[in-house]
């Protein structure tokens, strides 16, 4: 059982007054140094039983946005026949220590106790394991017990009030899309499995995997999609600038989704083959940075997106060639609108509009949005 810090500086404390009082003769140092012994051997003895304790967690909030509140419970268990004291119960949420004060226990008996997880960083947050703590009432040793497994916190990113872009019709073709009319035909994504959905949609290894029913989720290809690119290369965009654009690349795709619009979202170094994102602001929470700087990497994404309706790249300023290579793909894409996160010590530039193709640029993913809804009402480009 480790020793706090308090309960290294008596031992140490007590050697030193053992070796003092054996060389100087002094007895009275001697007498401390025994008497620091006894101390320690006492606290030793409070925590040296393990408790017979059994504990679960529940996260109550498995999907909140950034700053949102998100709860969890944690239920402890005493089924031995000796009461169990007050316990402090360590969890962790994507790394971040959270400390759970569970009250005493009477043999046989159980409480429930709520406490709140952080959500100030935008990610897929593992929670846990849990690790129950006993101190002695001297707090000079600490006893940790790990218990339970792990579960998943989703932090989205904010999502800012965007109006929805209008888009064309576009040819009859099979593609991928993240969120549509329910009914419709070509596969797009995961959710949960709700009673009516056909049996035969659902996707038997993600349900085994997530330990929940999930089905495929259907798009009519025939419905104009908008396609959102997230660039996440760090030669782009620096660490602020990159949460930023994730907010604002969810904001787009997420005024698709509230309207019933297919929505498509790419992101620059993304493998979903082992992702258990069931839709889009899972896949946005779980977006990081990639150490690439060739602009090939933003162009390769874009070109594997199904063609027809509207194209919006989310990614940083100063490339001008990748603005060029872009405006080549009008024919596939109407239209296109590239929005540019800038550094704070950067100015932006001001809106910048031809054929079929605009290009806005803010320091803010809420100047963005803005801009993105004057771009909208406006009637976009022509």
């Amino acid at each position: 059982m480790p020793l706090t810090a308090s309960g290294w500086a008596v031992l140490l404390g007590t050697g030193v007054l053992l070796v003092a009082g054996s060389v100087l003769g002094y007895a009275v140092l001697t007498s401390l140094a025994a008497a620091g012994g006894a101390l320690l051997v006492l606290c030793a003895a409070t925590v040296v039983v393990r408790p017979r304790v059994r504990m679960t967690r529940e996260v109550v909030s498995e999907r909140v946005s950034v700053g949102e509140p998100a709860l969890a419970r944690l239920v402890v268990r005493n089924p031995g026949r000796l009461p169990v004291p007050e316990l402090l119960v360590l969890d962790r949420v994507g790394g971040q220590p959270v400390e759970v004060r569970v009250p005493a226990l009477s043999p046989g008996g159980w409480r429930a106790v709520p406490y709140s997880l952080p959500t100030g960083r935008r990610g897929r947050l593992l929670v846990g394991p849990l690790l129950a703590g006993r101190r002695d009432p001297l707090g000079l040793f600490r006893r940790v017990q790990p218990q339970g497994g792990t579960d998943v916190l989703w932090v989205h990113p904010r999502v800012h009030h965007a109006h929805r872009i209008p888009v064309g019709t576009v040819p009859d073709y099979e593609g991928r899309a993240e969120a549509s009319k329910a009914g419709t035909m070509s596969f797009t994504s995961l959710r949960d499995y709700v009673p009516g959905d056909d049996p035969r949609r659902i996707h038997w290894r993600s349900t085994a995997r997530m330990g929940r029913f999930v089905v495929r989720d259907s798009v009519d290809t025939m419905e104009p999609t908008v396609t959102v690119v997230l660039d996440t290369r760090t030669s782009a965009l620096d660490a602020p600038a990159f949460e930023h654009a994730v907010e604002v690349a969810a904001s787009v795709a997420q005024a698709a989704v509230d309207t019933g619009r297919p929505v498509g979202v790419r992101v620059v170094g993304e493998d979903p083959s082992g992702s258990d994102a069931v839709s889009v602001l899972d896949r946005l929470a779980a977006a990081e940075p990639t150490a690439d700087g060739d602009p090939l990497r933003l162009l390769e994404e874009v070109d594997r997106a199904q063609p027809g309706g509207a194209l919006v790249v989310v990614t940083g300023p100063g490339e001008d060639a990748v603005t060029t290579r872009l405006a080549q793909r009008r024919r596939r894409f109407a239209p296109i609108v590239v929005l540019q996160v800038v550094p704070a010590h950067h100015e932006a530039q001001p809106p910048y509009r031809r054929q079929g193709m605009a290009v806005l640029s803010a320091s803010t993913a809420v100047e963005a949005v803005t801009a993105w809804n004057h771009l909208v009402l406006g009637g976009v480009v022509a």
